[in-house]
Formats: C-alpha cells, sequence, structure tokens
C-alpha cells in the first residue's frame, strides 16, 4: 500500500476505511470490478454469519438459564451490544444510498479550501477522528483477548491444579443445544469463537468509529468558518481603507464565502442528523443497559480472572459511549463560536450597513446551533453522558434488589 500524504483524506479515513473493507461496507469504487464487488459481499456476509454464531447462542443461554442473574449479567451485556450492532448495520445498509452521498459530501468539503494554514483547522478533527478509530480498535481487541485468556486460565487452574476438575468454558457464555467440554469438539469451539469475537469488534468499531468520524470532520468544517472569520477581522484591521473599500469587492467575496459555506454545512448536518438518528437512539437507549449489566456482572464475579475480564468490557462500553457523547458536544461549540467569532474578532463597527447586517445574519443562524439528536427529544453532549449513567444506576439498583430477594427466598 502507497504511503498517503497527510494533506490527504484518505490518510485519515484509512482506519475507517479498513475496517468499514474487512466487512464489507466501505463505499465502493467506480472502478472497482464485479469480483472485487462479489468480494465485499461475501465479506459482509461472512461478517454477519459470526456474529450470529455468538449471538443466537448467547440468547439460547439466557433462556436456557431464566433467572440466573450471573448469566442474564454475564451474557446480556455482550448480546446486548451485539443487538445494537445488527441494528445499526441493518439499518446503514437500507439507507446505503444515503450513506454513499454522505461520504462523497464529506471527501468534497475537504477541499473547501487550498491555503495550508486553513486546512489546519479541520485537520486537526480529522487527526483526532484517526486516533479515535485506532484507540477504540485497539481498545475493543484487548477486550476480546482478555476474555479468550480468562476462559484458557479457568480451563488451565482447573484441569492442571484443580484436581482434574472439569472447568472447560468458551470466552463467552452460549448454548448449542450439546456438550462441547469433551475435545475435540471443545478446541474448535473456542477457536471458531475467538475467531467470531474478532470479527464483531472489528464490525462494531467499523460502525462506530465510521460514525463519529463524519461528526468530527464536520465540526472541522466549522472551525474552518471560525478561520475565516478571524482573518476577515485581520485583514480589517490591517487594511480597512483597501480591503472594505476596494472595487474588486474583497470583503464581500469572503463575507459570501462564509455564509455559502455556513448553509452548506447546515444541509449537510441536516442530512447527518437525517441518517444517524436512528442510530444516536439506539446507543443512548442500550447504553445505559449495557453499562448496568457489565457492572453488575464485575460486581458479582468472584473469580479474578471473570472480574479482569468484566472491567476491561465495563471500561469499553463507557469508552464507546463517551466516543459518541464527545464529538456531539465539539459539534455543537464549532458551530456556537461561528457567531462569537463574528462578534469578537471583527471589528462590525467599522464596516458600513450592508456589512452588518450580512454579519448579523451569520450570529443570528449560529445561534441556532447544529448537533446530533435522537428523534428531537436527547441532544449528544456531555451532558447525555449524566444521563445514561443515572439510568444505568437506575437499573443496577433494580438488579442488587432482585439479587438481595433471591438470597433472601433462600
Amino acid at each position: 500500500m502507497r504511503k498517503l500524504p497527510r494533506n490527504s483524506i484518505d490518510y485519515y479515513l484509512l482506519p475507517n476505511k479498513i475496517l468499514c473493507s474487512m466487512i464489507g461496507i466501505w463505499p465502493p469504487d467506480e472502478k472497482r470490478s464485479i469480483c472485487s464487488k462479489i468480494f465485499a459481499y461475501f465479506r459482509f456476509i461472512f461478517s454477519l454469519v459470526a456474529v450470529f454464531s455468538i449471538f443466537v447462542p448467547g440468547l439460547l443461554v439466557i433462556a436456557v438459564n431464566w433467572g440466573d442473574l450471573n448469566i442474564l449479567t454475564g451474557v446480556g451485556c455482550t448480546s446486548m451490544t451485539i443487538a445494537q450492532f445488527l441494528f445499526k448495520i441493518i439499518y446503514l445498509v437500507a439507507r446505503r444510498d444515503k450513506s454513499y452521498r454522505l461520504y462523497k459530501e464529506l471527501r468534497s468539503l475537504w477541499d473547501s479550501t487550498d491555503d495550508p494554514k486553513e486546512r489546519q483547522s479541520y485537520k486537526g478533527f480529522a487527526y483526532w477522528a484517526r486516533i479515535y478509530s485506532i484507540v477504540f480498535y485497539s481498545s475493543s481487541t484487548m477486550t476480546v483477548i482478555m476474555f479468550t485468556a480468562s476462559a484458557a486460565w479457568d480451563c488451565i487452574v482447573n484441569e492442571h491444579i484443580g484436581n482434574g476438575v472439569n472447568g472447560r468454558h468458551l470466552p463467552i457464555e452460549v448454548w448449542y443445544g450439546t456438550d462441547v467440554t469433551e475435545s475435540p469438539n471443545f478446541e474448535i469451539a473456542f477457536v471458531c469463537q475467538f475467531l467470531a469475537a474478532l470479527v464483531c469488534s472489528t464490525a462494531i468499531c467499523a460502525v462506530d468509529t465510521t460514525c463519529v468520524t463524519i461528526i468530527l470532520h464536520v465540526s472541522g468544517q466549522f472551525r474552518l468558518i471560525s478561520t475565516w472569520v478571524n482573518n476577515i477581522g485581520i485583514e480589517i484591521r490591517c487594511h480597512s481603507t483597501n480591503y472594505v473599500s476596494d472595487r474588486s469587492g474583497n470583503l464581500s467575496t469572503d463575507l459570501i464565502r462564509c455564509i455559502r459555506h455556513h448553509q452548506r454545512l447546515i444541509n449537510v448536518m441536516n442530512d447527518v442528523n437525517d441518517l444517524l438518528t436512528p442510530i444516536i437512539f439506539m446507543q443512548l437507549l442500550t447504553s445505559g443497559m449495557e453499562i448496568c449489566l457489565s457492572g453488575f456482572a464485575v460486581m458479582s464475579n468472584d473469580s479474578s480472572a471473570d472480574l479482569f475480564k468484566f472491567i476491561c468490557y465495563l471500561s469499553l462500553m463507557m469508552t464507546q459511549l463517551f466516543l459518541w457523547c464527545l464529538p456531539g458536544e465539539i459539534l455543537v461549540q464549532e458551530s456556537q463560536a461561528i457567531g462569537y467569532a463574528v462578534y469578537l474578532h471583527v471589528p462590525w463597527y467599522k464596516l458600513s450597513p450592508i456589512y452588518r447586517r450580512q454579519l448579523l445574519l451569520i450570529i443570528l443562524r449560529s445561534q441556532k446551533y447544529c448537533c446530533i439528536s435522537a428523534f428531537t427529544f436527547q441532544t449528544l453532549s456531555v451532558h447525555t453522558l449524566t444521563s445514561v449513567f443515572n439510568t444505568a444506576t437506575s437499573y443496577f439498583a433494580l438488579l442488587r434488589q432482585m439479587q438481595e430477594n433471591e438470597v433472601s427466598m433462600l
């Protein structure tokens, strides 16, 4: 693979492209051959089969052991995450035309300016989107490895130290309808589940990090408008007579560029909201339950190996929620910052009324900030973290009460 230049959007989208291509959902190239498209479909179907190979047996083990809170929490948290992913991927595939158009618009926005200094406005956000993608995928992979290592450690301890007691279990508790604890079925199931879990983690990271990358890239474009506005203010202060009254209309041209780009971003955000609103709704709806179940699994497990793996899983779920909420907060702040930049950095009091009115339009529109919402009743921001954690705490208290009732009945 050839080395990509740092000023190219492909460099910053590379982690997302790799993850999405691994499961066959990256937007196709117009020059791609039929064989490449067929292979992409194959990867997508293979990924779904791997996901269902964990999801369906996980639901079966919950049904078979209904009423066991340890099984409910230990398996329920992973099943909830997989169910969340299945909704996202099916929804995105159903709206793939909308997703592809948004991807092309994102690439077009990257070329909004050729000035290297102005490009730094949104290259910083693109860089952090790249880092978030790599860190989240690394954390997800480490969690899968931790689940696998925990199961392997229990096997070693119980069989070689525990006087031959059969303590074999798979990394993720499932029920296949038959006993898989005997060799060679156990080894085959163990390896297959480990590989399927890696595919699941890749698929989940591909969808989440790509959606978050879109939000951060659009946030960078709002920062670009603020940069343009700051440059206008500098030009007015340094070359007030020539810049404002020049017949070439420099000031008028720059203001019109800011207004048009702002309106373009507003339209893009409407498309982003239209695409991501159901995904955000499902994410916020289930994140509280994921955190609650994994937190309860941490509190109720006596095995040190199980304790560490569920701590890793709880940390991953909190990282996932933070990964969604922080870009939403950045988007709100950057869309509002345009109005502050106009008012504070542009000496509007030196301008004629026609230019003041144009600046006023920018300020008024920026007061209605752009945001990502979950069906209009919940804005994605850092305040969302508090709401989700409160929900998780309520669910946790309910599970603790159920556990205490079971103990008292015994």
